[in-house]
């Protein structure tokens, strides 16, 4: 481990070239890579051109990490925002492809709602409770977030949400030395241990278990992010049936920027997203509509990477392999073998994660993109059926990625450009906004 400001010379590397540790490893690993997929991903062809989509409703959080001067050493907290912006499609459809409008233009045709929380990391405790402890203000924090916010004034809270989704959820106590089960509760409670510790309701997340009193709790932050963005989609489709805007949801285009997936020690949530969009699209169909239009939109990882490499053509580049407007749909035993590697019969590749199906998409404009749609149904649920039905709304979803892409990022989707300017934060504006708190 260097001193500070020390940087390494190199003088290693010419032995790390030569070791027989390198040798062996390069020996020992499988190369391979898109040229050697003979068979490329089934291509779909669902239905195009409906043109029923009146509005979309695109959810994105962000969170930035500090450092905070109180007087404690690494003391540390987070900002997190999350932006729910509803836009106008065909108010956007009416600005002139290329042209740059105007911020007014822009207000007119997108209204924002906004969730906001600041999250406690290390040596950051309350000054009026006694005995506080970072992770214990944490686990309060994140229970206070929920509990106090809502999308709509006259809907329920995201707390709430999650109650009705997650019905008699039982989990462990978050205190390390006590092995007792907590069960299903509303609010706030106790542990029947002799310590009677206060256990809050959103302790079955177990984010306070990426809680680190020893380093940044980056993990912990971003599994929070992702909590409040998929129990806010869900939240915003339940205000739809509660209000009985049934036809709403023809009209609808409900999405995420990330995939349709719940990561790390929340993951157990995703099953039961994954089930509340299977019921709403459900009763959407039951009363006649053509059900949910969901869908996530992925900007990078391994999907996304092997789609470019489908792509590249040995005599012209970049761009140039794959016709544009296509759309690949990789099972269970090409995504084993090609892009996330695991024997054959291995448990399918995001089971535990996904609660969406990954479609490869190149676009009528020849731009990229990893498109999910839901799991509501069962040809959804086998990882091995590729066929239209385990894509709900497929067409619809792959119409509005080729009519609002944008050459403004690679790869760029207007409305989820639109989200990022209400959802991110600068990140030395953040810091600034947490000096100034821990200041007061």
């Amino acid at each position: 481990m260097p001193y500070e400001k020390e940087f390494a010379t190199g003088e290693s590397l010419w032995r790390l070239t030569t070791s027989d540790s390198v040798r062996d490893f390069e020996g020992a690993i499988r190369y391979g890579g898109p040229e050697e997929a003979v068979e490329p991903p089934v291509a779909l062809t669902p239905p195009r051109g409906q043109d029923a989509i009146s509005r979309i409703i695109v959810i994105d959080g962000s969170t930035v990490a500090s450092p905070v001067r109180i007087g404690y050493p690494g003391a540390e907290a987070a900002l997190l925002n999350l932006a729910a912006v509803v836009i106008d499609l065909q108010a956007l459809k009416d600005i002139p492809p290329g042209s740059i409008p105007r911020p007014s233009t822009m207000r007119d045709i997108e209204d924002c709602r906004t969730l906001d929380a600041v999250l406690p990391g290390r040596n950051v405790v309350r000054e009026d409770v006694a005995d506080d402890t970072p992770e214990r203000f944490f686990r309060y924090s994140v229970h206070q977030a929920l509990a106090g916010r809502r999308v709509d004034d006259e809907h329920e809270t995201l707390i709430e949400t999650m109650r009705a989704i997650t019905p008699s959820r039982r989990f462990p106590c978050p205190m390390d030395d006590c092995s007792n089960t907590i069960p299903a509760l509303e609010g706030i409670g106790e542990c029947a241990c002799e310590r009677c510790e206060q256990i809050f309701e959103t302790d079955s997340l177990r984010l306070h278990e990426r809680f680190e009193d020893f380093g940044s709790s980056a993990q912990a932050y971003t599994a929070m992010r992702q909590v409040v963005e998929h129990l806010a989609m869900v939240n915003i489709m339940r205000f739809f049936e509660r209000r009985g805007w049934w036809s709403a949801f023809g009209t609808t285009a409900f999405v995420m920027d990330g995939p349709l997936a719940i990561f790390g020690m929340p993951a157990w949530l995703k099953l039961h997203v994954q089930n509340e969009v299977a019921r709403l699209h459900a009763q959407a169909l039951a009363r006649g509509g053509p059900g949910v239009l969901l869908f996530g939109v992925e900007k990078s990882g391994m999907f996304l990477e092997h789609l470019k490499a489908l792509d590249q053509s040995d005599y012209e580049g970049p761009r140039a392999r794959l016709e544009s407007g296509l759309a690949l749909a990789p099972d269970r035993a090409y995504t084993h073998r090609h892009i996330a590697l695991r024997p054959q019969e291995a448990k399918a590749h995001g089971v535990e994660t996904d609660y969406g199906r990954r479609v490869l998409y190149k676009n009528r404009l020849g731009q990229h993109a990893v498109v999910m749609t839901p799991i509501v149904n069962t040809e959804g649920e086998s990882r091995d059926c590729v066929g239209v039905a385990a894509y709900p709304r497929l067409g619809e979803a792959l119409d509005i990625m080729d009519e609002f892409s944008t050459y403004l990022y690679e790869d760029g989707f207007a409305p989820l450009v639109r989200a990022h300017a209400h959802a991110a934060i600068p990140l030395k504006a953040g810091i600034g906004l947490l000096a100034e708190l821990f200041e007061e």
